[in-house]
């Protein structure tokens, strides 16, 4: 047993995992509980027949600090590739192209918007500096004061006028959220526009899941096992799951949950009433994604391609992963993936997969991405709930009084990418600041004894 004690971390995605891997490194013994039978979370990588396909998260951004930290004290630095950053913006029916490293120079070239629209651009890059310094991947309530309108609304106040919605801050939303700009924060737009885009990005060699396979080696992890409850006592904590082994129940020193936060009430039942009202209202967007292997690659040059609602409403992105990275497919074969919005998602919820391939080609997918019906080898559906937080206007503001009513020197400690803007890093961040505040909650408490029930 670790001389700082046991810790139980809920939950094997990127916040569980960064939290353990921290809690490790400060001397702790830390056991992940993870209900799935692998790790990772969102992050997911399929092999078949030579094509290696993301079904979940596809990109590493440089910007994700907290991530690419992880990935060096991981050893992986080596296993990163450079990805191809193009991008392609529709418009109707014609692709522009933009680098994502070098955003602003290309927008000023683009013939994707007006001069006059270019123009207006400047008052979005004003408001982005203004908002810069509290755009926090670990803390989103930071911005709580800029938290009161929708991007369409934020659109048609400063005068932005609708192609520079339709074509570029829209489809920014679409691309990273899965939803339209009319329903959630103006918070969303101007972190994905700062903390996402504009910067470097990289692909894993071996696919995405190898990160959290590698973190996960180096921890205890046990699988299948699916956590009914954790009770904080006198002098630590009781944990209740179903696993392989039956019922079991066992104490240690702390616990971190990392879980969907609307069911963190539920296995925490002494959370305090008010922060488990606001994880309750939490709403998760879903998407649904298809991964299509190609005989033959399209004749397309960009890696990604945001789709505005004017050229399909119900898809969001198309990603060339043979234009991303080496070896993501066969040579001369092709490997894309088409992303349903959410409202599409969950029109298709109960859809058979050829259904689902089906509607997301009609829909747009072959309008996007010309020729792909005919070179179609195989076709894998992927269905993800949760995936992001639904955000409105005002749900910063409530982000804010929910963190400040937390007990620092509690045992039980959450994480969850409901902390800021829903992304990798998000989550990543939040799981080491929860392993942040109950390694200093723990610090000068002395490690029980170990009790099976």
């Amino acid at each position: 047993m670790s001389e700082l004690g046991r810790v139980f971390v809920v939950g094997a995605g990127p916040s569980g995992l960064a939290a353990a891997w921290r809690l490790k490194q400060q001397g702790f013994e830390p056991i992940v509980l993870e209900e799935r039978d692998r790790v990772g979370g969102q992050l997911l990588t399929v092999k078949q027949d030579g094509f290696l396909m993301e079904a979940g998260t596809t990109i590493l951004p440089a910007a994700y600090e907290d991530v690419m930290r992880l990935v060096s004290e991981a050893g992986m630095l080596s296993e990163l590739l450079p990805a191809n950053s193009l991008m392609g913006f529709l418009r109707d029916g014609e692709l522009h192209t933009l680098r994502a490293d070098n955003l602003a120079l290309d927008a000023a070239r683009t013939k994707l918007l007006s001069t006059k629209s270019k123009l207006k651009v400047l008052r979005l890059v004003a408001d982005t500096i203004r908002l810069r310094r509290v755009l926090s991947y670990e803390d989103l309530s930071l911005a709580a004061a800029f938290d009161t309108e929708t991007p369409r609304a934020y659109c048609t106040r400063v005068g932005l006028g609708d192609e520079l919605y339709d074509y570029l801050i829209e489809p920014t939303i679409r691309g990273g959220a899965g939803v339209p700009g009319d329903v959630i924060s103006i918070v969303e737009f101007f972190f994905l526009w700062q903390k996402v885009l504009g910067t470097k990005l990289y692909a894993f060699r071996d696919g995405y899941s190898s990160l959290p396979e590698r973190l996960a080696a180096n921890l205890d992890v046990r699988l299948g096992v699916n956590v009914k409850e954790v009770v904080e006592n006198a002098d630590g904590v009781t944990v209740s799951w179903d696993g392989p082994n039956g019922s079991e129940s066992e104490t240690a020193d702390g616990a971190i949950v990392s879980s969907m936060g609307n069911r963190v009430p539920d296995i925490v039942p002494g959370l305090d009433p008010e922060r488990a009202e606001f994880l309750r209202r939490l709403q998760y967007t879903s998407c649904t994604n298809v991964n299509f292997a190609l005989s033959r690659p399209p004749a397309i040059e960009p890696a990604f391609i945001v789709v505005p609602r004017p050229e399909a409403d119900g898809l969001f992105a198309a990603i060339l992963e043979h234009n991303k990275a080496p070896d993501r497919a066969p040579a001369g074969k092709g490997l894309v993936t088409l992303y349903g919005m959410n409202e599409w998602s969950v029109r298709h919820a109960d859809a058979d997969d050829e259904t689902v391939i089906h509607d997301i080609l009609a829909d747009g997918g072959a309008r996007i991405v010309p020729g792909i019906e005919d070179t179609i080898e195989f076709a894998r559906v992927n269905r993800w709930y949760p995936v992001l937080v639904y955000s409105h206007p005002g749900l910063y503001r409530e982000l804010g009084r929910f963190h400040a009513a937390r007990d620092r020197q509690s045992r039980i400690h959450l994480a969850g990418s409901y902390n800021s803007s829903g992304n990798l890093n998000t989550a990543a961040a939040a799981g080491e600041r929860a392993a942040r505040e109950l390694a200093a909650a723990l610090g000068a408490r002395s490690p029980r004894p170990v009790a099976v029930a």
